[in-house]
C-alpha cells in the first residue's frame, strides 16, 4: 500500500485518503451502533422472556394447585405461536416436572434443567430464564423458558447489509467530494510540478506557474503563497542566469585573450631561447678554448680568470634559459615524458658527483643512504635526475660551511610489491618559514628577493620540480625551520600510468 501511494500522484493520494477516511469512519460508526444494538436487543429479549414467564406462571397456578397437568400443557402450548421459544418446562413445588412444551425443531438438544435456581442466562445461541411460580407469597412451582437468539442474528445480518449500503453510499459521496476538493489542493501543486519539469528540461526560466488567487487577499492560502513564491524564485533564477551567461561570455573572452597571450609567450620564449642559445654556445665554446689554451698560452693570468668567468656566466645563463623554457612547456601542457627503467642509486650517485665540486668549495658534506637490491623506478631518466639536481643543489647552496646534506631512499609496499619510492633530502642549512615555503613554489618566487641577494638564482627550480613531479603523478613536500634546516620529501610512483611503453636504461 505504501509503495502504491509512493508512486501515485498527489491527486490520487488525496482522493484515496479521503475515501479511506470516509470508509473507515462509516465502518467504525456502524460497528459501534451495531454493538450497542445487539446488547440492547439481548437485554430486551431477556426482559420479554422474564415477563412472559411470569404471565404464563400465573396462568398455571390453578393447574398446579389442583394437579391438573392437562390444563398446564394446554397453557404451555401458547408458545407454539412463537418459533423462537425452544421449550417451556413447568415444575411442581417439589421440583418435579409437571408439564412441558417442546418445539419439534429442537427435540434433539432440548432438555429441562434440574436446577431450579431463579436466574436469567444469555448463552452463545440461547437465552434461558428460570422463575418461581408464586401464589400468596408462597412458591407453588417453577417455570423454565428457553429461547433462541434468532432476532439477534437477523438484526446483525440486517446491520451488515445496512453497513454495506451505507459504506457504498459514503464512498460514492466521498468520491464526488474528493474530486471537487482535491482539485483545489492538488491542481496548484500539479501545476508547480509541471512548470518545474519544463524549467528543468528546457532551461527556460521565463515560464511561470498560474496563480489561482490573489496573494494580497488570500494571505492565509498557503498554496497561493507557494505559487507566488515559486514564480518569484524563477524570476530571481532567470535574472541570475542572465548575469551568469554574461559573466561566462566575459570570462570566455578573457580566457581567449589569456590563451592567446600564453601562446604568444610560449612562442616568444621558444624563439628567444633559440636566438640566445646560439651565441651562448659560441661564447661557452670559445671561453672553453681560452681556458684550455688550445692555441697557446694566454700570457697574463688575468686572461685565464676572465675566460673562466665568461664560461661560468655563459653556462649559468644557459641553465636559466633551459629552466624558463621547460617551465613554460610544463605550464602549457606540452612537456612530455619518456618512460624507462631508472636505477635510483646510480642516479643519486651521479647527482652527488656533479655537485661534489660545489659542495667542497662551500665546505658542505653530502651523504647518501640507498638500500641495496632496489627495484628499478620507471620514470623519465633525464627529468628524474633534473628533479634530484634541483633539490640537492638547493640544499648545498643554502647550507653554510660545515653543514651537511643527507639523501635517504626508502620504498612503500602495497600487497607485497613496491608501489612508491620515497626520496628524502635533509640539510642543516638556513631554513625558511612556512610562508617562505609557499612562496618558493611560485615562479620567480625566491625567498631572498632583495637587490643584493646572497644566493643567486631565478626562483624557477622548485616550481619546475613540482611540475615535473606532477607529470610523474608524484608529490613533493617541504618542511623547514629558520636556522635549523630544510627537509624535502619526494614521492615517485614505481610504475607509470597503464598503457605506456618503456625500455631498460643503463645509467
Amino acid at each position: 500500500m505504501r509503495r502504491i501511494l509512493k508512486n501515485s500522484s498527489i491527486k490520487w493520494r488525496l482522493t484515496f485518503i479521503i475515501l479511506m477516511v470516509s470508509f473507515i469512519s462509516v465502518l467504525i460508526t456502524t460497528f459501534a451502533i451495531s454493538i450497542i444494538g445487539v446488547f440492547s436487543l439481548r437485554s430486551n429479549l431477556v426482559k420479554d422472556l422474564e415477563i412472559t414467564a411470569s404471565i404464563v406462571g400465573d396462568r398455571n397456578t390453578a393447574a398446579l394447585l389442583f394437579n391438573d397437568d392437562k390444563q398446564a400443557e394446554n397453557n404451555l402450548n401458547v408458545f407454539s405461536v412463537n418459533p423462537a421459544v425452544v421449550q417451556a418446562c413447568l415444575y411442581s413445588e417439589k421440583g418435579e416436572l409437571f408439564a412441558r412444551y417442546l418445539n419439534k425443531r429442537y427435540e434433539y438438544d432440548a432438555k429441562c434443567p434440574t436446577d431450579h435456581s431463579a436466574e436469567s442466562v444469555i448463552e452463545k445461541e440461547r437465552i434461558k430464564v428460570m422463575q418461581p411460580v408464586v401464589k400468596m407469597q408462597d412458591t407453588i412451582g417453577y417455570i423454565y423458558l428457553e429461547s433462541t437468539q434468532d432476532q439477534v442474528d437477523r438484526y446483525i445480518e440486517r446491520q451488515i447489509t445496512i453497513a454495506f449500503l451505507v459504506a457504498c453510499g459514503a464512498l460514492a459521496v466521498s468520491w464526488l467530494m474528493a474530486i471537487n476538493l482535491q482539485n483545489a489542493i492538488s491542481q496548484p501543486i500539479l501545476s508547480l510540478s509541471e512548470v518545474a519539469r519544463q524549467v528543468s528540461r528546457n532551461r527556460d526560466y521565463s515560464i511561470r506557474a498560474p496563480v489561482r488567487g490573489d496573494p494580497q487577499k488570500e494571505y492565509n492560502n498557503e498554496l497561493v503563497i507557494l505559487t507566488e513564491s515559486f514564480n518569484a524564485m524563477l524570476r530571481e533564477i532567470g535574472a541570475r542566469d542572465q548575469q551568469l551567461k554574461q559573466k561566462n561570455t566575459e570570462l570566455e573572452k578573457a580566457r581567449d585573450i589569456a590563451e592567446s597571450a600564453n601562446r604568444s609567450k610560449s612562442q616568444f620564449l621558444a624563439n628567444i631561447s633559440h636566438e640566445l642559445r646560439t651565441p651562448l654556445n659560441a661564447i661557452i665554446g670559445f671561453s672553453s678554448i681560452l681556458m684550455n689554451q688550445l692555441f697557446g698560452a694566454l700570457g697574463d693570468s688575468k686572461y685565464m680568470e676572465y675566460s673562466r668567468d665568461i664560461n661560468e656566466s655563459g653556462v649559468h645563463l644557459l641553465d636559466i634559459i633551459n629552466d624558463i623554457l621547460d617551465l613554460s612547456k610544463a605550464e602549457a601542457g606540452k612537456l612530455t615524458l619518456t618512460y624507462e627503467e631508472v636505477h635510483v642509486g646510480k642516479s643519486i650517485s651521479k647527482c652527488v658527483t656533479i655537485l661534489s665540486e660545489r659542495a667542497q668549495k662551500g665546505g658542505v658534506s653530502i651523504s647518501t643512504h640507498v638500500p641495496k637490491m632496489l627495484p628499478a623506478l620507471v620514470a623519465d631518466r633525464l627529468r628524474f635526475i633534473q628533479v634530484l639536481l634541483n633539490i640537492m643543489s638547493n640544499s648545498v647552496k643554502f647550507t653554510n660551511e660545515g653543514g651537511h646534506v643527507d639523501v635517504t631512499v626508502s620504498t612503500i609496499e602495497t600487497q607485497g610489491e613496491v608501489s612508491h619510492f620515497v626520496i628524502v633530502v635533509r640539510d642543516t642549512g638556513i631554513g625558511m618559514s612556512q610562508g617562505d615555503v609557499e612562496k618558493a613554489f611560485q615562479s620567480f618566487g625566491q625567498v631572498d628577493s632583495g637587490l643584493n641577494r646572497k644566493y643567486e638564482g631565478t626562483g624557477l627550480g622548485l616550481p619546475l620540480t613540482k611540475k615535473l613531479l606532477e607529470l610523474h603523478h608524484g608529490t613533493i613536500e617541504i618542511t623547514s625551520e629558520l636556522g635549523k634546516g630544510t627537509c624535502v620529501t619526494l614521492v615517485f610512483p614505481a610504475l607509470p600510468p597503464a598503457g605506456l611503453d618503456y625500455q631498460l636504461a643503463d645509467i
